[in-house]
């Protein structure tokens, strides 16, 4: 669900804030806020007697404790089996990060790493993305993922044939949006290589303009095969080797790091939440879990239409590459997931991100 912020209502008397059907006092949200940090920080259930201790919290133990009993009430709140502390639910991590979270200064000191990655790969906006995902994983701890703009309306350029030697070649693969695959080619000894550059002359009449996902299915069609048929043998390898290197494409569009780093949380101590976690891990689904939001998104495990629902969220947001075209990085962890650090690195990341398909 996108970040957004309730609508403030100042009762004469109780200074309340709606949400839905439910008013919270601002004691109340004060105290939410202290248990989902804690929880956030240390992993056990919030008793009374921390949240005393707390500087800000200065109220008695009495009226925090029915503070916490009307949180408990209202589902904000849950009570664990083994201890007499509370822990937060779902419904009060998403109304924690809809109305009390905060961006975690600390964060600015990270910014310059960022900025070092960018800077650095100017020139290969691949690598720049790889490595940024890598340090928001080793930032946060957490597994990132990026998604690079949509390849739906990359086009073929240019496919040029440069001899490098008797019996090899190079194949350029060049896309409108500045895309580059090369492929090194060696000729069967049977065949004249003047006939092979006939063949990608014929690829390059036959795609040039064309979109990707359209190259590739004209090049699956029996049309081109028996186009392509009169030059050579071996014209099911050219294709099935032009296929393969236009779904390059999009496999280099898409970026996965940290994958392991969720098993340190105890969230992912049993068997079966990791292996639904690492089956969750894969193209299809992370795309369908990040989606096609516009703004920064907070996924829960409820909304989740996969095994691996209980203690889990993700967070994503988009980076804006033109007016038509936007990519997407997201963190997956816990439910218990340091929301005011990934939150603000997730926001400059994407920011510089969207600079850097601009330069």
């Amino acid at each position: 669900m996108p970040i957004n912020y309730c609508t403030i209502l100042i009762a004469q008397d109780t200074n309340e804030c709606q949400w839905g059907d439910l008013m919270l006092t601002s004691r109340q949200k004060l105290i939410l806020k202290a248990i989902v940090e804690y929880y956030v920080d240390h992993a056990v259930p919030v008793g009374s007697k921390i949240l005393t201790e707390m500087p800000y919290l200065n109220y008695s133990s009495a009226t925090i404790r029915y503070d916490m009993a009307r949180l408990e009430e209202l589902d904000f709140l849950e009570k664990t089996h083994t201890s007499s502390g509370r822990i937060p639910s779902e419904k009060g991590y998403r109304y924690y990060v809809n109305n009390l979270v905060t961006r975690d200064s600390l964060v600015l000191d990270d910014f310059p790493l960022v900025d070092e990655i960018l800077n650095k790969h100017t020139f290969s906006r691949s690598l720049a993305v790889e490595e940024a995902i890598n340090l928001l994983s080793n930032l946060t701890n957490y597994a990132a993922v990026a998604v690079g703009p949509s390849l739906s309306e990359i086009k073929i350029n240019k496919i040029d044939f440069i001899p490098t030697g008797d019996r090899e070649a190079v194949v350029l693969i060049v896309t409108n949006k500045g895309h580059v695959n090369h492929q090194n080619i060696i000729v069967p000894k049977n065949v004249d290589i003047i006939e092979v550059k006939e063949i990608i002359q014929t690829l390059d009449d036959l795609l040039k303009n064309r979109h990707l996902d359209e190259a590739i299915s004209i090049l699956k069609n029996e049309m081109a095969k028996t186009e392509l048929g009169m030059f050579v043998d071996y014209q099911k390898q050219i294709i099935d080797s032009f296929v393969h290197a236009f779904a390059k494409f999009t496999e280099d569009n898409f970026y996965l790091s940290g994958m392991t780093k969720a098993f340190n949380q105890p969230e992912f101590s049993d068997v079966v939440n990791v292996k639904n976690f690492i089956n969750m891990l894969n193209k299809k689904d992370i795309l369908k879990l990040i989606g096609n939001n516009d703004s920064l998104t907070i996924t829960f495990g409820s909304d989740i239409e996969l095994n691996l629902k209980d203690n889990f969220s993700v967070i994503s947001i988009p980076y804006r590459v033109s007016e038509d075209e936007k990519g997407t990085i997201a963190v997956f962890g816990p439910t218990r997931m340091e929301y005011s650090k990934v939150i603000p690195l997730l926001e400059y990341i994407a920011s510089n991100l969207g600079k850097l398909y601009r330069k």
